[in-house]
């Protein structure tokens, strides 16, 4: 069941508040009511602030149930009263027994001795006078991980305890001077239940640390894209939960972080008119400067799916039980169909008429990733960095087919792990020169495929090749949503749709991993059955033979 919150206006100014009274488990640390202004007098406007004032009410319950969780117990039961005074007795009994061999009056004056300290004992127990025990209960209190108050009846119980382990303890000695040895307690039964040694705390596992250890464990995979995507959402994740325990953080103050997402201005690290400002505050200033805000696309794929992905490996790794953050997402009003169009046939006609496309291909002042890269990805559904990032070496032959290895290397890094791929040359791509184009980099020693496939603004490999490549589709007035070099890879799983592929099959091609399955296909077809699909995959109506080597 949500917790609901209620808003008050507040009679000298009448602006609404946030008003609710804590818990009473949490009353010794915060008594009282919670009261926040939202600084609105519109209802609705103050509405639309109450995720972020709750999610702070629920911050500071969770770090005031957190502090009494650590704190140490400061009361004792009278069972573990006694077996603490069990524990003394067995622990300082050795010390107490005369085990040497020692002469007839040397035992006649230890015996007296011992006689007239347990006698004293005795009285002092019999007057309730503990100040001979009073460091040792101090000293058992501490090692059991209690703190009692000396003037506690806890503490009283305790020392009186104490007190009768040492009256034991001489009885036990007496016993043995006198001959007999196997002495048991009378007023201290030695099977009452010991009280456990106390235990180190556990370190807090906080956000903050939880972001480190993920960063340490995620970022060698990281492409420079994918830390660089990364960066916003530790920030924000720090600022809005730095100090606290991750299994605290409850489902309301995961859906308080969401509404803090919603109205974030875009591109909030780097506005100058933000600088320097918390992050709520920057929803604040976004907010009266009308400044535009994170696209709800922007906020399932970039936030949201980065936090899901940090609170899972949480769980994966045993820091908490159930993540807060599952499945949490913002209405997108756009369709999915929508974002993105795929090229359509008759411009991919005029597109590959155009620019470096008018003739075949040749050493005469082109981009070879200008080129090739547009129809690596449209024949074989690359991204533009998988493309441009291929190296001479990662076009070879197996099974007596020529192939290209998509892999990860010291440079560049792959968007998923199904990424990685051996994929069977398209026959179309061989028309068109491109083996040949490849023989000519490696008789020339080059290392990359396309040596000109530099990074760009995004520090992205073919980062580049791709804006120009999205200025020479506009510049040709093409219409769709977004078209772009992403295009081609929407183009071709249009295209195995067509060919009426197996669906795993044309996973396979497209490498992605079945919805719902976390499975990927690739490594269970061979090249030639690779081969054979590849060959089927076409764009019925495309005319690239303008580009074929003579």
């Amino acid at each position: 069941m949500e917790m609901t919150y209620a808003l008050s206006r507040n009679k000298r100014s009448s602006k609404w508040q946030f008003r609710k009274r804590y818990p009473s488990d949490v009353a010794r640390i915060l008594p009282g009511e919670f009261i926040k202004s939202t600084g609105e007098e519109d209802k609705r406007a103050a509405q639309a602030r109450v995720p972020m004032i709750a999610a702070e009410y629920e911050r500071r319950i969770a770090e005031a149930r957190a502090k009494l969780a650590e704190a140490p117990p400061t009361t004792l039961s009278d069972a573990q009263a006694l077996a603490m005074a069990a524990n003394f007795y067995r622990s300082a009994l050795p010390s107490y027994l005369v085990t040497r061999p020692i002469g007839q009056l040397e035992q006649r004056q230890l015996l007296q001795d011992t006689r007239e300290r347990l006698e004293a004992t005795r009285e002092a127990l019999g007057r309730n006078e503990f100040g001979m025990v009073a460091a040792a209960a101090r000293t058992a209190a501490r090692g059991a991980g209690v703190e009692l108050p000396e003037d506690s009846p806890a503490m009283d119980m305790l020392r009186r305890c104490l007190m009768l382990a040492f009256v034991e303890l001489m009885r036990a000695a007496v016993a043995r001077l006198e001959g007999a040895p196997d002495y048991m307690p009378q007023g201290l039964p030695l099977d009452a239940p010991a009280v456990p040694a106390p235990t180190a705390a556990a370190p807090k596992r906080t956000v903050e640390a939880l972001l480190t250890a993920y960063e340490a464990d995620k970022a060698a995979g990281w492409s420079k894209a994918s830390a660089n995507a990364f960066g916003p959402v530790s920030r924000v994740l720090r600022e809005m939960f730095a100090d606290r325990e991750v299994g605290t953080i409850t489902r309301e103050e995961a859906k308080g972080l969401v509404k803090v997402l919603e109205g974030l201005p875009v591109s909030f690290g780097r506005r100058k008119d933000l600088a320097g400002l918390s992050v709520p505050q920057m929803v604040e200033r976004g907010r009266a400067l009308g400044l535009p805000l994170l696209a709800p696309k922007t906020i399932n794929s970039k936030y949201l799916v980065n936090v899901a992905a940090v609170f899972n490996w949480a769980v994966t790794e045993q820091w908490i039980a159930s993540s807060p953050f599952k499945s949490l997402s913002v209405h997108d009003p756009v369709d999915a169909a929508d974002k993105r169009d795929p090229f359509k046939v008759p411009q991919l006609n005029k597109l590959f008429r155009s620019g470096p496309w008018q003739s075949p291909w040749a050493e005469d002042g082109r981009s070879s990733g200008d080129y090739w890269v547009p129809l690596l990805c449209l024949f074989h559904g690359l991204r533009n960095g998988e493309a441009a990032g291929l190296r001479v070496e990662d076009v070879g032959e197996e099974s007596g087919f020529a192939v290209l290895h998509v892999r990860p290397y010291g440079g560049r890094t792959l968007k998923t792990k199904d990424a990685r791929a051996t994929l069977p040359i398209h026959p179309e791509l061989v028309r068109l020169g491109f083996l040949s184009f490849v023989a000519a980099q490696r008789e020339a020693g080059a290392v990359q495929l396309f040596p000109d496939s530099d990074v760009g603004g995004k520090r992205e490999v073919g980062g580049k090749i791709g804006a120009r490549f999205s200025h020479h589709v506009q510049s040709l007035g093409l219409e769709g949503k977004r078209l772009g070099m992403h295009s081609f890879r929407h183009s071709f799983e249009d295209a195995t749709r067509e060919a009426e592929l197996a669906p795993r099959t044309a996973l396979a091609l497209s490498r992605r991993t079945e919805t719902g399955s976390g499975k990927s296909y690739g490594d269970g077809m061979s090249t030639r059955q690779k081969a054979e699909a590849l060959g089927r995959v076409a764009y019925p109506g495309l005319d690239l033979s303008h580009l074929y080597r003579k």
